[in-house]
């Protein structure tokens, strides 16, 4: 095996490392997305006019096809050759849709911050009942859309300045005036639809990052997420040319506190977005041969065929997932070790990145190649063409597992810094009975603390460790015992027992 020139092995990682930094989509310029972004026909679904909600866990590539639908990158030939009907396709033409970001707001800055909702709704629930407060919260979403079309197309504003006229922070008086103005809200929008329906176009209205609403206050962010899907179950079937794109995740989807009483018939509009482990190592390559032509030609070098796509890149063709073995193993090794007694690494990779419920995000593999290559670039131990040892690897795991942590503490689950704390040094897995014991001894400190920036989002410990299991956290082991899945072990400081395999 030759070895690879130490320039070239140095620019290879350095850009694999920058790829694994540039790993979310919310961060990305319109540069590196188009050369992102891997088109899976089963996702592209999400286009069809009759899908209405796109449920997925954190990493799933939601704001990917969020931000693929709102600015337009699926005008690409490789996205148009995936759709199965002709329909979706109009969908994607510029000269008969519109896709406008309902949230977040697509205004700039026309839309109040988290503390603003809070002092909006945290009066009125404290005074009103769960029906009236879902209503008034449906009609703050309700004067926020009139607000976007009104700024984006052609909408019959007549005596709707009292709405149209506030400042977007100002959204107790916005919301004052929906009661008194409702019908002229309706009225416009009805003409609105029936004006693309004659013209035969659409709008849709996408919804993404729908867990920034509240800040840190879950039970806010909670409370907007159901007034909006409160609002959008009474009005998606009066409009058919008006619709929404719901990009909600998969928890807060399975969370029955957030559901009204209609949103079955929501809810039966929705695909699930799920990677199929040769989706996800397509995924991987195409980000990599669209690096550079250092890297393309590296990828060739395994024996990876390309097709060129003008908006895409580079797109790998991979049939079927052992075509993408070769590049796996020249880039990482066969094995995790000097044999096949530490595993192989082609399935060591993605067997060690799955969540509690076995599912594997293309965020958390992309990242882990990204703290391998600096790993790897802190004390260089791979040699001829390989490019990362298998021992950055397991370090870059850890590495993984604490970004990971640290990012969902920061914008999901900020609870997670006092389960963290409570959990720190402790092996798993542990039994049912011994994870309660932890939880019970601490609860009422937890619970109690002023400082504490997230309260526990449940209100037992019993029922918070069902919480856990419910996300992904932590997942149970055949034998009954409940155990910690490496993606989440090292961020939350937690080990793992001698004797059981991580």
């Amino acid at each position: 095996m030759k070895d690879l020139p130490p320039d070239l092995r140095r620019t290879l990682l350095v850009q694999l490392r920058e790829m694994g930094y540039a790993s979310s989509a919310e961060q990305e310029n319109r540069d590196l997305f188009s050369r992102h972004f891997y088109p899976v026909a089963e996702h592209l679904r999400v286009f069809d006019p009759n899908v209405n909600l796109i449920i997925g866990y954190h990493g799933t590539g939601k704001s990917m096809l969020f931000k693929a639908a709102v600015e337009r990158y699926l005008s690409a030939n490789t996205a148009r050759r995936l759709m199965e009907r002709d329909l979706w396709l109009q969908t994607l033409r510029p000269d008969t849709s519109r896709w406008l970001a309902g949230y977040p707001w697509s205004g700039g800055t026309d839309f109040p911050d988290p503390g603003i909702l809070r002092q909006f709704i945290l009066p009125i629930h404290s005074q009103l009942e769960d029906i009236p407060l879902q209503q008034t919260i449906a009609d703050l979403w309700l004067a926020y859309l009139v607000r976007l079309l009104d700024k984006n197309v052609s909408l019959n504003t007549t005596g709707l300045d009292a709405l149209l006229s506030p400042s977007g922070v100002e959204v107790e008086k916005i919301c004052q005036t929906v009661p008194q103005l409702r019908v002229q809200i309706i009225k416009a929008l009805d003409e609105l639809d029936l004006h693309l329906q004659n013209e035969q176009k659409w709008i849709f209205i996408n919804y993404d990052e729908l867990d920034t609403l509240g800040g840190i206050d879950w039970e806010l962010m909670a409370l907007l997420v159901r007034g909006l899907l409160t609002f959008w179950t009474e009005h998606f079937r009066r409009w058919h040319r008006l619709q929404v794109k719901i990009f909600l995740r998969k928890d807060l989807y399975d969370n029955v506190r957030i559901f009204t009483a209609d949103f079955s018939k929501l809810a039966a509009t929705r695909i699930e977005l799920t990677w199929a482990e040769r989706n996800l190592y397509a995924m991987l390559i195409k980000r990599m041969a669209n690096l550079s032509h250092e890297w393309l030609e590296y990828c060739r070098t395994a024996g990876i065929d390309f097709e060129k796509d003008d908006h895409l890149g580079w797109i790998p063709q991979i049939p079927r997932l052992e075509a993408a073995q070769p590049l796996i193993q020249q880039i990482a090794g066969q094995f995790m070790g000097s044999s096949i007694k530490k595993g192989r690494t082609f399935t060591w990779i993605l067997g060690h990145l799955r969540d509690g419920h076995g599912y594997i995000t293309p965020r958390a593999l992309v990242g882990l190649w990204g703290y391998a290559a600096a790993q790897e670039l802190d004390s260089q131990r791979a040699s001829g063409m390989q490019l990362l040892h298998p021992t950055s690897l397991r370090r870059a795991l850890d590495d993984l597992s604490d970004e990971y942590v640290r990012m969902i503490k920061d914008r999901e689950m900020p609870w997670l810094e006092g389960l963290t704390r409570l959990l720190a040094g402790k092996e798993v897995p542990m039994t049912r009975q011994e994870w309660l014991a932890i939880l019970r001894d601490n609860w009422q400190s937890w619970v109690n603390n002023p400082s504490e920036k997230q309260r526990p989002p449940r209100p037992s410990p019993e029922q918070f460790l069902d919480f856990l299991l419910e996300l992904g956290v932590c997942r149970r082991r055949p034998d009954d015992r409940i155990d910690v899945p490496d993606l989440f072990l090292h961020g939350l400081g937690i080990k793992r027992r001698g004797g059981v395999k991580r």
